[in-house]
């Protein structure tokens, strides 16, 4: 928790850190090492210091912060020894140089912001509306939900901050909601809690309805525990069953239904197939589109094995499929879950559409960033046909990539860009957008990039990658990412069949390709936005006593915008909130604060760094690459102490330090500013040199 506001000591305090930080990070970058006896000295001497500025007497507030100077201090120093008037080694913990340098900076952090750190990176807030929450989900974040008779596995923790700094590796992203936040599923998710016990029985466990809301925190969607990106929670207990329908796998292939789309990035150079190529009625791949305008179609039906935590290429007959259902029941220790209906072996259809935007190469390897919808939300869908087509995902050993690519890729590359949903009862059309994590974009970034595909829009990502300036493009933190969405042509014909109870919910899975209308064109070689008719609702059975399915093409639906116009709004795609900083989810020394409002950033003219010493890097904590070195700063000759900024290619002149420098005020401490570097971690209470 934030401490309270501290008004005569925090600055002394934090220049006491600031010189400390600096006396042992002196030693860390010259690769020298003290001596035991040097470092509990150093170490007493601190928290002896930090006693005296604080002076923990009488007063409450002096006594509150002493106490938490105890509790961000306690791995290096056992209080219970710590004597302030006389120094005693067994007080200070055995830790080395750069332990200590993490402990202190994780302090002086603290001093400066009110946040304390933690261990897990938290999930940042894209938006919300009076129905609806939409959160960035980091990887290591699991989505089970429960199900098939057992409760939703949980931690028990106490508060959200507990959570991110418990020692699981794995933390399920519904109880991380249910603690943090405190709308009406949410509330209802800790009601529950209290109410369970080891012999008591869930009442429900299809994940659709307004019990289940309140044992999973409001959540709608799920991605696999290694995928980041947009996660959707419903913040009420009605809105829930109306999300849900837009999220199931039926409901998407009808006009209505959410629209997902994602970048992953597959191994082999991947070109848009020009033939159809059909092993069966359940195995088909070619293209989709006008030829100026072409993407790729993947229509192949999964079954998934709940034992082996894998899906395969539908092969079972109505007889065997029921004899495997009898064998295949679902894994009780399964980090993640997948939807009531998919388990047993049952033959789910499955469509997927991608667009190839980026080819890399890494030696004699070749890559392919995938831009790709997926139609329905089947277990592992776009995993798998990636790897059926012959391109599994980078680290995606489970579908065939080398084991040894986790050596370079700490995960697998996939991530939920962007969602279009309709928000219950407003009739309401939203979209959604999580910027490329850095992580990822490190990733690329350490591969040549060979060619771009022509015409293709800029994304957004959340750091700036000069390697990547043909593809992404880092947001505009002074708009948002959720927007409402340009409404479909055909929106009035929808709304009015939702309101008189047309739209349907059945199972629509089908064995072979659609039949199509082909609209106009867009962007991405598909249709244009939401074009079909209201007729698209209608169903026919066009698949020869195989199931149906729509004969028009309702789920070729794009984005709306322009060419320039892809992420997240009908003007700009320039809209976020927050940083994420780093992936890891147990980074050393990453600041993680919860989202607040950052300054619009300014555009800086771009310069090729010149002499510049290349920064090691290691696969574990890639670091950032370095900003060309276009501003000084410079002492005023007229004011002595007064310092300014020069950018030395236009001179143009800043009082303040450009980006990705940023100028905060303290939480606990109005009348305190300090300066931060989103890039690095980075604090500064004086006026940093750029």
């Amino acid at each position: 928790m934030p401490a309270k506001h501290v008004t005569d000591f925090t600055k002394e305090l934090a220049d006491l850190m600031e010189d400390k930080i600096a006396s042992i990070q002196e030693y860390l970058d010259q690769g020298k090492a003290a001596s035991r006896m040097e470092l509990a000295k150093f170490v007493w001497s601190t928290a002896k210091r930090i006693w005296k500025i604080i002076n923990p007497q009488d007063d409450e507030k002096r006594k509150m912060a002493w106490e938490e100077a105890k509790g961000m201090l306690k791995e290096l120093v056992d209080f219970e020894l710590f004597n302030v008037s006389q120094f005693y080694e067994p007080c200070v913990k055995h830790a080395l140089e750069p332990k200590i340098a993490e402990v202190c900076t994780n302090y002086q952090y603290f001093i400066l912001t009110g946040h304390v750190r933690t261990k897990h990176t938290p999930p940042k807030l894209l938006g919300e509306t009076d129905e609806l929450l939409c959160v960035d989900k980091p990887p290591m974040f699991t989505c089970n939900y429960g199900g098939y008779g057992r409760l939703p596995p949980r931690t028990k923790v106490q508060t959200s901050t507990q959570l991110l700094n418990c020692d699981k590796t794995t933390i399920q992203i519904h109880e991380y909601l249910a603690l943090k936040f405190e709308y009406e599923t949410a509330i209802g998710t800790k009601e529950f809690w209290k109410q369970e016990d080891e012999n008591w029985v869930q009442p429900c466990g299809c994940g659709k309805c307004e019990s289940c809301a309140c044992m999973q925190a409001g959540c709608c969607n799920r991605l696999d525990k290694e995928t980041s990106g947009v996660m959707v929670a419903a913040k009420t207990r009605r809105g829930f069953p109306e999300i849900r329908k837009q999220f199931s796998s039926e409901h998407s292939l009808e006009e209505g239904g959410t629209e997902k789309f994602y970048f992953a990035l597959v191994r082999g150079q991947v070109k848009i197939p020009t033939t159809r190529v059909e092993k069966g009625s359940d195995w088909i791949h070619g293209p989709d589109g006008p030829p100026s305008n072409r993407r790729g179609r993947i229509e192949i039906a999964i079954q998934f094995d709940n034992t082996r935590w894998k899906a395969y290429p539908c092969k079972a007959d109505e007889g065997n499929e029921k004899d495997w259902q009898k064998t295949n029941q679902p894994r009780g220790d399964q980090d993640e879950s997948c939807e009531q209906g998919e388990s047993g072996g049952r033959r789910l259809y499955a469509l997927t559409f991608y667009d190839p935007i980026a080819w890399f190469s890494s030696g004699k390897e070749k890559y392919t960033l995938l831009r790709l919808q997926i139609i329905t939300g089947r277990t592992h869908q776009i995993r798998f046909h990636c790897a059926e087509i012959g391109h599994p995902l980078v680290a995606d050993d489970l579908y065939g990539a080398p084991q040894s690519e986790r050596d370079w890729a700490k995960r697998m590359f996939l991530h939920s860009y962007q969602t279009k949903f309709l928000e219950p009862f407003s009739d309401k059309w939203y979209q959604v957008v999580s910027p490329l994590p850095q992580d990822l974009g490190n990733l690329l970034s350490e591969l040549h990039l060979d060619r771009v595909k022509e015409g293709c829009p800029l994304f957004l990502s959340r750091r700036t990658h000069l390697q990547l300036k043909k593809i992404f493009k880092q947001y505009d933190s002074g708009l948002k990412l959720l927007q409402v969405h340009q409404a479909p042509k055909n929106a009035q014909a929808i709304l009015e069949m939702k309101t008189a109870g047309l739209n349907g919910s059945g199972s629509h899975e089908s064995n072979g390709a659609s039949s199509s209308k082909p609209n106009e064109p867009d962007e991405w070689g598909g249709r244009a936005d939401w074009q079909s008719q209201s007729e698209s609702w209608k169903w026919e059975d066009s698949r020869n006593g195989n199931g149906g399915a729509p004969k028009s093409n309702s789920w070729w639906r794009t984005d709306t915008n322009s060419a320039n116009t892809v992420g997240v709004s009908n003007t700009d795609e320039d809209e976020d909130d927050e940083c994420w900083g780093t992936w890891r989810p147990i980074p050393k020394a990453t600041p993680v604060p919860e989202p607040e409002p950052k300054r619009p950033r300014m555009e800086v003219a771009a310069a090729e760094p010149a002499n510049v010493a290349p920064i090691p890097r290691t696969p574990e904590f890639p670091v950032p690459e370095p900003a060309p070195a276009v501003w000084q700063r410079r002492e005023s000759t007229r004011q002595p102490g007064i310092f300014y900024y020069l950018n030395v290619v236009t001179m143009e002149t800043l009082v303040e330090p450009p980006p990705p420098w940023e100028k905060k005020q303290s939480r606990r401490d109005p009348s305190i500013f300090y300066y931060w570097n989103p890039l690095t971690g980075q604090t500064s209470v004086e006026k940093p040199e750029i």
